[in-house]
Formats: C-alpha cells, structure tokens, sequence
C-alpha cells in the first residue's frame, strides 16, 4: 500500500462497494459512492469520541482532533474561514505568490541541484499560510516541526506508538502557546487571526482558545496538501516524460496539468465520515457511531468513472476528481492548493530548461497522505 496502493485498490473495487474494516468500521472504495457519501448531509467529520481516545489514548490530543474545542460557534468560525481563502482573495494573492517561488528558485538554478521538498515544496506553501495567518518571517521556522509533529498524529492516528503521541501533545502545546501569545500581541494587519477575533454573530464572538484551535488546524492542513501536491506532481511529469514535454510546450495547460496531478496521486487518499442517524449504502445499514473510510485514492482511479485511469494525462477533462472533497466539506483551501500549484509549475518550468532525477525520490511511509520526504533534481536553467 505505501509503494503501490493501485493495484489493492482495483482489488478493493471489484470486491464491493461497501466493505467490512475491522469493529465498527467500513471501506467505500468506488467513486459513485464516496462521491454521493462526500456530499451528504447526514455524515459528519467529527467522528465518534471514542475512536480519537481508543485509538490516540490521550485526552488533550483526542479532544483537539475530535474538534471539541472548536466551540459551538464553529459556523461563526468557518465563515471567517472560507472568506479567507475565497477564490476572490487567491487571485489578490496570485503576484505574491510567483514572487515566493521565484525566489525560492534563486538558489535551485545558481547550484543546478535540489531537493524539491526541501527547498520548494516545503518551504512555499509554508510561507504562504504563515502569510495568511500573520506569523512573522523571522518566526516561521520555528513553527514547521510542530506543524509536522500534528500531521503525522493526524495521518497516522491508528499506528503512533506513545512517543509518537507524547511528541504530537508537545506539538500541540508548543503550537496553543505561540499562538496564543501571537493572538494577544496582535499583528496589526488583514490576517486570519485579526479577523477571527475581530468577527461577531448574534452578538457572540470566538474565544481565544477556538481562535487558536482554529488557527492551528488551518496551519497544519494548510500546508500538507500542497506539499504532497507539488512533490507528487513532480515525480509524476518526470515519469512521464511526454507529459512534461507537452506542459513545457504548451504552458497554457498548467491549470489542468494541476487537476490531474491531484486525481492521479491524491495528495490526500482517505477521508472519513460518520453517520448522524442509519443511512444505506449500497444495502447495507451503517448506523450512527460508525466511521466510513472514503478511500478517494481508489475513486480517482475508478474506471467507471475516468477513462484509463491509470494513464497521466495533463490533457484529461472533464476530470471531477475528489482530492479536496465535495458538498458541504468540501476543502476549503482548495482555491488556494491549486493556485499555488500553478504558481510553482508555471514559474519552475518557465525558469529551467531539463529536470531530471539525481536520485530516486524517498516516499514518505504514510498511508492516508501520500508524498514524498525527498525529491533529488538536477535542474538546468532556461
């Protein structure tokens, strides 16, 4: 599954709609499904209590990523939240971000080698929501191995081992702290912290401790995903090398070669859901307290769906793929994921003339999201 997830999923497929995962827990491999299971209202993604404690064991880290401390005016919280990442104000933000790219390029192009993880994929979209946030320049690195010690709690919930948990309630802590003291220094600016606290409904506004829960899920999801996007993507035209030779041809295609890029390695495969009363599927009964396991990997490869779908093809449309979900929980930083995409591959392809491996690129050893802890290049300046 870590090298080769396809072919399980073909398997997984052809076996059903619906399957069996262990004590409460069910599969949902096919696109139809996880597309109509996506999009209805009946399903929430705060799953049960129980399954963050029994699978975590511990309290403080189980309560923050069950979104118990989101607060009951969540709705207040998640319209701030889509504001800031309106399609509207990724636009605005179009010029910066090529401007981050170009001089994260600075260095790639005068050494003629890079770790694209390292020095682009990381690094970029890091910037980018410490930007959105209002953390400082000279504070953003401290911020990355606590970010990263939460994803892998987030990634890997069923696999940590206790010092894998001990490290992620530090991270939280660390994270809590900072933010916190951020929140009270203020920053003076339009940034997402400024405008949670400075946001109202029905006379009530966000307490700090939901500003700052709520900040730091968007901090360490904000970044993750474009990183596995961007890496991903990379080794895809790479490995294919007429699709990187039509991109570099026809630059005009950047926008669907990024659609592609996220349905062919969803950067993300797996999301879950849990029923609010007993729903059908596919005539079985999952009742409430159960978690479905909505493997979008495997839907973005269903042929039902998507001619050869195990062919890349920066060309392909329509192509609904279902990375950044859909319906009422659908992503909402999905506008801001793909313009980062086409900022890095537009200006990447633009500034250099070869990419080429200088040595086989590391996957990362996590399941649910897939990308890469290093990507060797050997690059050539236009």
């Amino acid at each position: 599954m870590l090298d080769d997830p396809v072919p399980v999923y073909a398997r997984l497929r052809d076996a059903g709609a619906v399957l069996p995962n262990g004590p409460g827990q069910w599969v949902v491999p096919r696109y139809r499904e996880v597309a109509a299971l996506l999009k209805d209202r009946r399903l929430t993604k705060t799953l049960p209590e129980a399954y963050y404690r029994y699978t975590v064991g511990d309290a403080e880290l189980s309560g923050f990523l069950s979104g118990q401390n989101l607060g009951r005016r969540n709705a207040l919280a998640a319209k701030v939240l889509a504001g800031s990442f309106s399609p509207a104000l990724v636009r605005r933000l179009d010029a910066t971000m090529r401007q981050q790219v170009d001089d994260l390029l600075v260095p790639v192009l005068a050494s003629g080698s890079t770790d694209l993880v390292a020095d682009l994929a990381l690094p970029f979209p890091l910037a980018v929501i410490c930007e959105l946030l209002g953390v400082p320049p000279a504070e953003r690195a401290e911020l990355w191995p606590h970010a990263a010690q939460l994803v892998r709690a987030f990634s890997d919930i069923a696999f940590l081992s206790d010092q894998d948990v001990g490290a992620a309630v530090a991270a939280l802590r660390w994270l809590r702290t900072y933010l916190t003291d951020l929140l009270r220094r203020g920053t003076g600016g339009d940034d997402l912290l400024t405008r949670m606290a400075a946001s109202e409904a029905d006379g009530e506004r966000l307490t700090p401790q939901e500003i700052v829960d709520n900040a730091i899920t968007v901090f360490y999801a904000g970044f993750e995903t474009s990183m596995g996007m961007i890496s991903n993507g990379m080794v895809a035209l790479l490995r294919n090398p007429d699709q990187l030779t039509r991109l570099r041809q026809r630059p005009e295609m950047t926008t669907l070669a990024v659609e592609e890029m996220l349905r062919y390695e969803a950067p993300i495969q797996v999301t879950m859901r849990s029923p609010l009363e007993p729903i059908q599927v596919h005539g079985r009964t999952i009742r409430p307290g159960r978690v479905l396991y909505l493997l979008v990997g495997s839907a973005n490869r269903d042929p039902e769906q998507f001619s050869a779908p195990d062919r890349f093809d920066i060309g392909r449309t329509p192509n609904p793929h279902l990375s950044f979900g859909a319906g009422v929980y659908r992503c909402l930083g999905s506008a801001l994921a793909r313009a980062e995409g086409v900022a890095v591959f537009d200006r990447l392809l633009a500034s250099t003339r070869d990419i080429e491996f200088a040595s086989e690129p590391v996957r990362r050893p996590r399941f649910n999201f897939r990308t890469y802890d290093s990507v060797p290049l050997h690059v050539r300046p236009a």
